[in-house]
């Protein structure tokens, strides 16, 4: 076991107030309302302006937040550990592999606490904690506010939150296979992670909740339970090799729609039958190396051969401009590249 510290960085330390747009869940107060009157209160709307049509939806679901750094920061600290297992069995030529376990326990860690988490335990249980991160304006009730002096945002300022633990299964296997005399050999690989936890305690004391195998806007990534790549190579006698790779991300569902009670509901106020899950994603590359000699080698290929679109998701999850998705996906469809490489 390890165990580690680190600094805040001096942006997290001393940023000034900055308050803008982001693009998040609707205001649950403004039209359509999601929240009942006492919710809202505890938000800091006013009975008066409940259900009158003077609170406005934020445009395209763009609320504001203040950003900002905090110099009472703490370095976090981390424990970590990883047991492992290396093998190559005498009874199977040519096959090697490992599994090792990790886990990472993030303590005092450096963060903003979830918009969600803020609005939905503040109207839940009327905390301060929470609440106190609400800024609605006096005059509309907002949250589509531009300045600290106008009210209308919620505080999205760095604190040292609760704890976070990142734990799974990492698998390697590698094997030859030799083929006939002349012809070379083919070799395979495969790298893949299994993703057990992936917790956050928000604050000390908070419910903790677990994003492994969800996405959403309070769990921000995707986080499938098992992504890998798997790699053939044929080595072929000639000074030429060619790999075939296949991409694999997991399903994930949407945290809205977990029994988890800090994430339940949290996004759209109901069950997300659209944007439910995202399926497994799988792409195949192709890829070919001839070395021309000692001094130049030509490399060839194609990414995405099959030229899969990226998942579309809704612009309320994940804020991606045009694409609306998340980076872990191929965003550019079908590629391909040609390269030279010269040794002088």
């Amino acid at each position: 076991m390890t165990a580690r510290s680190a600094r805040p960085a001096f942006a997290e330390l001393f940023t000034p107030p900055i308050v803008g747009l982001t693009t998040v869940v609707p205001d649950p107060c403004a039209p359509p309302i999601t929240f009942t009157l006492l919710q809202c209160e505890r938000t800091g709307a006013t009975a008066a302006q409940y259900n009158s049509g003077s609170i406005p939806q934020g445009t395209a679901q763009q609320l504001s937040q203040e950003t900002s750094g905090n110099p009472a920061l703490k370095p976090e600290q981390a424990d970590t550990y990883t047991v492992g297992l290396n093998f190559a069995p005498s009874q199977i030529a040519h096959l090697t592999g490992s599994i090792d376990y990790f886990h990472i326990q993030v303590k005092d860690e450096i963060g903003v606490i979830p918009y969600l988490v803020i609005l939905s335990n503040c109207a839940n249980t009327g905390d301060p904690t929470f609440c106190n991160q609400i800024v609605r304006s006096p005059s509309t009730g907002s949250l589509t506010g531009n300045s600290i002096a106008s009210g209308g945002f919620v505080i999205q300022k760095n604190f040292n939150l609760g704890t976070a633990i990142n734990s799974g299964i990492d698998v390697q296997l590698n094997y030859k296979l030799d083929l006939p005399p002349g012809f070379g050999d083919v070799s395979f690989a495969l790298n893949g992670a299994y993703l057990l936890h992936n917790e956050t305690t928000p604050l000390p004391g908070a419910h903790t909740y677990d994003c492994a195998g969800l996405f959403g806007a309070t769990c921000q990534t995707i986080n499938p339970r098992w992504h890998h790549l798997f790699r053939t190579t044929w080595d072929t006698p000639w000074n030429v090799s060619a790999s075939l790779t296949w991409r694999y991300i997991g399903s994930v569902s949407q945290d809205n729609n977990s029994n988890d009670p800090t994430l339940n509901l949290a996004t759209f106020g109901g069950y997300d039958f659209y944007n439910a899950t995202i399926p497994s994603y799988s792409y195949v590359d192709l890829e070919a190396t001839w070395n021309v000699n000692k001094v130049l080698q030509v490399r060839a290929g194609a990414n995405n051969i099959l030229d899969k679109d990226p998942p579309v998701i809704d612009s309320g999850i994940v804020s991606g401009g045009a694409a609306n998705t998340y980076s872990i996906y191929d965003m550019f469809g079908r590629q391909l590249f040609v390269a030279f490489t010269a040794k002088f």
